[in-house]
């Protein structure tokens, strides 16, 4: 299954046209064998969501797929950053995250976070791509530092791109609709009856 994902994911590489995005994505899905192993067995989060080993790589196909749905509904977005900052967006987690099964925050993690850790390694990994235009290392970092759409919810910056936008609300579409699954899924649960309070969804939810 983790594999069908993965080859899944790498078809999205193959649809992107610009070759300098084409390049970074394959600098990390690709070349980077270390980042890959870590990738598919990562977790998302500690608790949230996809809370389990591969759900980094879940999490981050999810996204992409409702990106590129977005790009087909919306044409005036740019589809080769929109999905590539999907796939990128929460690298990351590879160093915020130890692996399973301790699956816990690491000193960079909670010194640094996600966010930040994930803009650096892109960067790290464009200063290695010839002429890669310095706009779009910008656009890319920013769709990156502004995923989690508010200052409170820990990006350094507020999305000012069409696609930060659409990258923030698709990846806040996941999270949310895979926290409820999981309380839908939680032993005890009931079809028809109340769960309680959900603190993500600042909702008392039924299934």
């Amino acid at each position: 299954y983790k594999r069908q994902m993965y080859e899944e994911l790498l078809g999205f590489v193959r649809s992107v046209d610009n070759p300098y995005i084409k390049q970074l994505l394959e600098a990390f899905f690709v070349e980077d064998e270390a980042f890959i192993k870590k990738f598919k067995n990562t977790s998302a989060a500690k608790t949230v969501h996809h809370g389990f080993m591969g759900g980094l790589l879940e999490h981050s196909l999810s996204v992409t797929r409702l990106c590129a749905k977005m790009s087909e509904n919306y044409d005036f977005l740019n589809r080769d950053l929109l999905i590539s900052c999907a796939m990128l967006h929460d690298v990351g987690k590879v160093r915020e995250l130890s692996e399973f099964p301790r699956n816990d925050y690491t000193d960079e993690g909670n010194f640094i976070g996600h966010i930040v850790i994930g803009y650096e390694m892109v960067i790290e990994k464009i200063r290695h791509i010839p002429d890669f235009p310095e706009i779009l290392a910008n656009e890319v970092g920013h769709c990156i530092l502004s995923h989690h759409g508010e200052l409170e919810y820990g990006s350094p910056k507020k999305p000012a791109l069409i696609e930060a936008v659409a990258l923030h609300y698709a990846g806040d579409i996941d999270a949310k609709l895979e926290t409820f699954k999981e309380a839908l899924n939680a032993p005890g649960a009931q079809a028809g009856e109340w769960l309680g309070f959900n603190k993500m969804l600042d909702s008392n939810i039924r299934s």
